[in-house]
């Protein structure tokens, strides 16, 4: 409780930051003017699209744990998958979605094992999604934006790396398991080596037994290849909707020059790069580069600082109220917080972790 109190006084913080400085290089007459000169239709569309996204978002949790549970409700999936979001806005790298997760479908009577492979499951395919998304946006704009973005190839390399070492490193830790094994006992003794903790002995126990179960985990997931199949084309889909909402707010000005793919190519570069910021929602990292990225398309005064506002409150700060409904919704039906979940996990399978 008292680090989601912490979260959300940081996510406060930065978004003080952002609106202050977007009314400093802005201007208050410019913003007001833009703002009265929008296309609320198209604000509809961006906001749609959000809604369209929490909808796949649901849709492939809910075929993903379906074949292992076969009581699971859609409403439920709804539930889990709000709840989760809102939990991976308000923490860092988006890491309290998941236990949250996992601590809900327990709730409603889903097997822990079954409830934590079916979101690793999930979350492999996504990251495959997005490299691959990613990577063909890359390839079709990369001409365009080394022209207009100083430093890009640099930049995007970068983020589009990061991403795909997590996605190898996923893939890596299932299918070579020994050496994976051995690295990490490596890595392990190394950092206790250099005084970065103690206990290396408990660390590699601990490591050893994780290893297990995620590989485990994606050998369950690969039996099930018409599910996986789903899930990846759902998860494209989705990955584009949410990366369409630039444009429809692009389109809210009644903008036309910069074509739907280009848009969408910046926005997946601004995911990349601002996935791994340590502070929750990215908070001003994800601002920033949405900033440098889409400065060449929002061109008159005021209009760059009043999109990025848009563009923030339409996909981050609308998931965090209607997520939090969710999430104190499951907390006063369930009991105690996601932070508890440990406590409540039966014999033999405390050492289980999301």
């Amino acid at each position: 409780m008292k680090s989601n109190k912490l979260n959300i006084f940081v996510l406060l913080t930065c978004s003080l930051i952002i609106v202050g400085f977007v009314f400093f290089s802005s201007g208050v007459e410019n913003l007001v003017h833009n703002f009265n000169s929008l296309n609320f239709w198209w604000i509809a569309a961006a906001i749609g699209c959000m809604l369209l996204y929490w909808l796949l978002e649901s849709v492939i949790l809910h075929i993903m744990i379906k074949p292992m549970y076969k009581k699971q409700k859609f409403l439920n999936s709804v539930r889990v998958s709000m709840g989760g979001q809102y939990f991976n806005s308000i923490t860092p790298f988006s890491s309290g979605g998941q236990p949250f997760q996992a601590y809900y479908l327990k709730k409603q009577g889903v097997q822990l094992g079954v409830a934590i492979n079916s979101l690793l499951s999930k979350f492999i395919i996504y990251q495959v999604a997005l490299v691959i998304v990613s990577a063909v946006l890359l390839g079709l704009r990369l001409g365009y934006f080394q022209q207009k973005v100083s430093n890009f190839a640099l930049i995007v390399l970068v983020g589009f790396l990061i991403n795909l070492i997590v996605m190898l490193c996923l893939i890596g830790f299932a299918l070579f398991k020994n050496t994976t094994r051995k690295i990490s006992r490596g890595i392990i003794r190394f950092l206790a080596k250099i005084r970065i903790f103690k206990d290396p002995d408990e660390k590699i126990a601990y490591m050893d037994g994780e290893l297990e179960k995620f590989s485990a985990c994606f050998k369950e997931m690969v039996k099930d290849l018409p599910t996986m199949i789903v899930s990846f084309l759902l998860s494209i889909v989705q990955l584009i909707v949410y990366m369409a909402v630039p444009y429809m707010i692009y389109k809210a000005f009644g903008l036309s020059e910069i074509d739907f793919l280009t848009i969408i190519a910046a926005q997946s570069f601004v995911m990349m790069i601002s996935s791994f910021i340590p502070i929750p929602g990215a908070g001003v990292g994800a601002e920033g580069f949405f900033y440098f990225f889409f400065q060449q398309f929002f061109i008159k005064e005021g209009q760059l600082g009043l999109a990025l506002i848009l563009w923030r409150v339409i996909t981050f700060y609308f998931t965090i109220v209607v997520g939090a409904f969710f999430a104190v919704k499951a907390n006063k039906k369930n009991g105690p917080e996601p932070d508890s979940i440990e406590e409540d996990v039966p014999a033999g399978e405390e050492d289980i972790q999301v």
